[in-house]
Parts: C-alpha cells; structure tokens; sequence
C-alpha cells in the first residue's frame, strides 16, 4: 500500500505536466504538430559581421518553430558543400571555414512540408591593407 502513494503522486504530476504542455500549445513532439509558414529569416542565420583574419569561420545557426522540422540543411561555401545536416526539428548550428581570400556562404534548407528556405551573405577577404604613409613632421631642413 505505501508503494501505491508514490506511485499516484507520480503520475498526477505527470498527467498535470501533459495537460500544462497541451494548455501552452507546447508538445514534445514536434513531428506531431502541423507546420507552420516560415520564413528564411526566422530559421536560417548567418553571422551578420565577417570574421577577422584570426579565426576564419562562421557559424550557421537554425532554430526552426515547433512543427517546422528540416528534412535538411545544406552550408554552402563558394560552391563547395561545407555542411549537410539531415532531419533537424530543433535548434542546431554549423560552423564552416571560410577562405583568407573571403567568400559567399549559403544555407538552404527544406521543411518536410515542402517549404524551401534560402539565406547568404559575403564575407570579404581579410588580405592585410597596406598602411597609410607617416604623417610628415614640419619640413625643417
């Protein structure tokens, strides 16, 4: 009998949990829940400053709705495929090398409704600038 009282404690918690997540619209299945519209902008992002010569990488993160999963995620640098992710229904990233010599990144993607989603962005080169010449002193002579 005293094992029995946990055991009831534990599944009321457990039925207020599901009727809390069915009450917010929040279900821990995305794949059961219908797909929303998207938009590129809202689930494909890439950094938004070019990386410094230091450390020539970028990162693309993906955060799709609930009910938007990705059937795949493609990272694209100057033609080349740098990345492939396959079945996303949550939050990932990317993080792909990009060339001394700069280059155009691409992120596209498909929902599994058939949604097609596309975002680029060039990173210029990061080619050392020759520096300005000194600045002249008064000429005395």
């Amino acid at each position: 009998m005293k094992r029995l009282i946990p055991l009831a404690v534990i599944a009321g918690l457990g039925l207020a949990a599901t009727a809390l997540a069915a009450q917010t619209g929040r279900s821990a299945d995305p794949y059961s829940v219908a797909e929303p519209n998207v938009s590129s902008g809202q689930v494909l992002r890439l950094q938004s400053s070019a990386p410094g010569c230091d450390n020539r990488s970028t990162t693309v993160r993906v955060t799709p709705p609930v009910g938007a999963v990705l059937g795949y995620v493609r990272v694209v640098v100057d033609g080349r495929q740098a990345a492939r992710l396959t079945g996303v229904p949550r939050a990932a990233s990317a993080t792909v090398r990009v060339p001394r010599s700069g280059a155009r990144v691409t992120a596209t993607a498909l929902t599994l409704g058939g949604q097609r989603l596309k975002t680029s962005r060039v990173y210029a080169d990061c080619h050392s600038q020759p520096s300005p010449p000194p600045v002249g002193g008064g000429g005395e002579g």
